[in-house]
């Protein structure tokens, strides 16, 4: 889960503790903070800005409980800790490990709308979409806060993926693709889909893949244009969300309930598991962490990942 960062700046002036009276009767009288000299009002002292410390220590403590094994033994592929061991120290970068994605959910949260269908993510904050309302939602990190929405440019937006720095986006009745000016509702671009029903999105950082639910196809684009390198069916007969989690193509399908782990970018299936509602609509990687959306629960989930080096 994303935490927001706030920067605290220190109140600064002179007699900051002077009060004033006001309304003073025989029994009450009303303290005034009256300082003098003020330079800079410093931040105030906040409940969603504490909650938002608290919530972020939280989460943070239950990724950990998730994540990481609690018994006797800590195991990372092929290398076996025991708590018995004596080692002066271990150093493991963050960079050399790989998070995989599990059936299992870490946490799950109501979708702004009742049509959740796309889902991306910029680097800080979940980006959803809905083919019911023809919005596109900015979350507050990964939280089923809002910051902000646009109409999408088609009537029924099925897809969102972000390629550093624009949002790219897909339309059912439309059948177009296409490349918003960073993410907002302006349009720079926009191409013909491969096929007639576009309904999933993902880019690998290189190439933009798409999956379409008529032809049951999963393209892989060359660059982010219409001009298509190769393609390959997909492993059920209504494809409905894309992501790349670096390494692997994830995809997920609404007729099969299913999600499917690919080996890299291909139709050869490496595992798969049930989604937790009966039609996964869309899905997105954020580094750590798989998410999905669902259109029958109108739910987004975020699953546990395993850890290894």
């Amino acid at each position: 889960m994303a935490y927001i960062k706030n920067t605290w700046i220190q109140r600064i002036g002179v007699k900051l503790n002077r009060f004033r009276k006001d309304n003073e009767t025989s029994s009450h009288v009303e303290l005034v903070n009256d300082p003098t000299e003020v330079i800079e009002a410093g931040t105030p002292l906040r409940a969603d800005w504490l909650n938002n410390m608290e919530d972020g220590i939280k989460n943070n403590d239950d990724r950990l409980d998730q994540s990481v094994k609690t018994d006797s033994d800590v195991e990372f592929n092929n290398l076996k800790i025991n708590n018995n061991a004596e080692f002066k120290s271990i150093s493991i970068n963050e960079h050399d490990l790989i998070f995989t994605p599990t059936g299992n959910i870490l946490s799950s949260f109501d979708s702004p709308d009742g049509s959740p269908s796309g889902l991306t993510f910029d680097g800080t904050n979940l980006i959803s979409c809905d083919s019911g309302s023809d919005k596109i939602y900015i979350h507050n990190g990964i939280s089923s806060n809002i910051i902000s929405s646009f109409d999408s440019p088609g009537s029924v937006p099925t897809a969102l993926t972000f390629d550093g720095t624009n949002l790219i986006s897909c339309d059912n009745n439309s059948n177009k693709i296409y490349i918003h000016n960073g993410i907002s509702s302006n349009i720079i671009s926009s191409f013909d889909s491969p096929s007639s029903a576009p309904i999933g999105l993902t880019f690998n950082g290189t190439n933009l893949i798409s999956c379409d639910n008529n032809s049951g196809k999963i393209y892989i684009h060359d660059g982010i244009s219409s001009n298509i390198l190769s393609s390959f069916d997909s492993p059920s007969s209504a494809p409905s969300g894309l992501t790349f989690d670096g390494t692997h193509l994830i995809s997920c399908d609404y007729v099969s309930d299913k999600i499917y782990m690919h080996d890299g970018i291909s139709s050869n299936i490496l595992s798969s598991f049930d989604s937790p509602g009966a039609k996964p609509f869309g899905l997105t990687f954020d580094g750590t962490h798989l998410i999905s959306c669902d259109i029958d629960s109108h739910k987004i989930y975020i699953y546990i990942s395993s850890i290894s080096i």
